[in-house]
């Protein structure tokens, strides 16, 4: 059996790495989503984007660089950021890095294309506003009720904390900076911002990251949401919205999920990917020896707001990849979707694959849902786990090297890489006597 980690059904490059989405939209008939890009080598030393194209959400095309850094403004890396359509065309925001002298200069650019495969460069369309460091970066671009555009930016203020930063626009090109929209006292930086309108509720994606000024370098981080009053008339949050440390729930309770990003579709849905990484560099290096590639998105997720949570489900697209239900014994492939319904919701619940790569148990005296899986770097089990209430319903996605955990229809995700090392194939499901259970293998295509 091929234990090739490279993904069957995830987004992910031919060669090199990948990690934030970018500029997800839907455009002219077609779904496109741009990616942080290394094409030369798997490690984070350049960055372009890179741009993957569909249809229908199932089938996609790769189409190769889109935004290269070859201007003086972008020299040193097409960061991150978003794009919409504004007057027909595709408007790409993004962040220009560029460093002279061991300076760091950061501007929020714009590119524009009407056929998804040339792009034009406009250049810079907001500097770096007094007040704030270098680190201003990841322009979120949406559309609020009023009619104007907004651009929330992740920012690093310049007493060293985090921050959210705000600038409007009339037409998408010429943008002025308002004000702060949201501080951090705890964490040294904030980025990858999204905000959006959901079921009538303003939701706030965020990434807290705590850094170590002195030398410049990242120690965690984690992707993060809220709920908000944002009022598009003054561009201003609730004094108890703009703390980013209080009130915020983790989006994805899994290892590897960050840099979220949503878009609305042509059928009206709000619809996320997520860089499927959370990994340290030499977790990178062994995950990706012998490998091509590195990294992959998430599966897309249709968001809704219900219950005072965001809830996160498969769109319908993706279940045209199941093929006829099999037993467990038939399990040929690491490639399936297996579904566990009427669970009784107050009993323990186990379930471990491949001779214990990976498990999902539910503890119904503690409250708690803990995914498991083997370290690559040092063979021991690693934990996540999170609070719940009860078990009623489990959907697992599996991948020749992942597994995204649909908990209750989507009230709580989890989502993880996993090292294909087993031998053998199958499944240990306990504590589910007399549900409804379905196993299924993913076409890949």
């Amino acid at each position: 059996m091929a234990k090739t980690r490279r993904q069957g059904f995830h987004l992910e490059p031919p060669a090199g790495l990948l990690n934030d989405p970018n500029g997800l939209v839907w455009y002219r008939g077609s779904y496109y989503v741009y990616f942080q890009w290394n094409k030369f080598e798997k490690n984070h030393s350049y960055k372009e984007w890179g741009s993957f194209s569909s249809e229908d959400l199932v089938h996609w095309q790769f189409q190769g660089s889109a935004l290269v850094p070859d201007q003086t403004y972008d020299q040193n890396g097409v960061y991150s950021g978003s794009g919409m359509e504004i007057g027909g065309k595709l408007c790409l925001y993004y962040t220009g890095n560029h460093k002279e002298n061991g300076c760091r200069t950061s501007r929020q650019c714009l590119a524009v294309t009407e056929d998804g495969r040339r792009y034009l460069k406009l250049g810079p369309v907001l500097e770096t506003p007094e007040g704030y460091t270098p680190h201003f970066r990841d322009p979120d671009v949406f559309q609020a009720e009023n009619g104007l555009y907004y651009m929330v930016i992740g920012a690093q203020r310049s007493n060293g904390r985090g921050a959210l930063a705000l600038a409007r626009s009339r037409d998408g090109q010429t943008w002025d900076y308002l004000h702060p929209l949201a501080y951090s006292q705890q964490y040294e930086m904030v980025e990858c911002p999204d905000l959006f309108l959901l079921d009538g509720q303003y939701v706030l994606l965020y990434c807290p990251q705590a850094r170590n000024n002195e030398t410049d370098a990242c120690l965690s981080s984690y992707s993060a949401y809220k709920p908000v009053d944002f009022d598009p008339e003054t561009g201003l949050l609730s004094p108890e919205d703009a703390d980013l440390d209080q009130g915020l729930t983790v989006t994805d309770g899994g290892f590897d999920f960050y840099s979220p990003q949503t878009f609305t579709d042509g059928k009206g849905r709000r619809i996320l990917f997520a860089w499927m990484s959370r990994m340290e560099e030499a977790e990178e290096a062994a995950f990706s020896a012998g490998e091509p590639s590195v990294h992959c998105l998430t599966m897309p997720r249709v968001l809704h707001w219900r219950e005072g949570r965001l809830w996160q489900a498969p769109p319908e697209e993706l279940y045209s990849l199941l093929g006829d239900p099999i037993q467990p014994e038939a399990l040929a492939s690491r490639t399936f979707w297996l579904g566990i319904e009427g669970l009784p919701g107050d009993r323990p619940f186990s379930l471990a694959l491949h001779g214990g790569e990976a498990a999902v148990a539910f503890d119904p005296a503690a409250k708690t849902l803990t995914l498991t899986r083997t370290a690559w770097l040092t063979g021991r089990p690693e934990t996540k786990t999170c609070p719940l209430d009860q078990l009623n319903r489990l959907e697992l996605w599996s991948d020749r090297s992942s597994l995204e955990v649909f908990i209750n229809g989507g009230s709580l995700v989890l989502s993880a890489r996993i090292d294909p090392a087993s031998e053998t194939l199958g499944l240990d499901v306990r504590g589910a006597d007399g549900c409804g259970i379905t196993l299924r293998p993913i076409h890949c295509i």
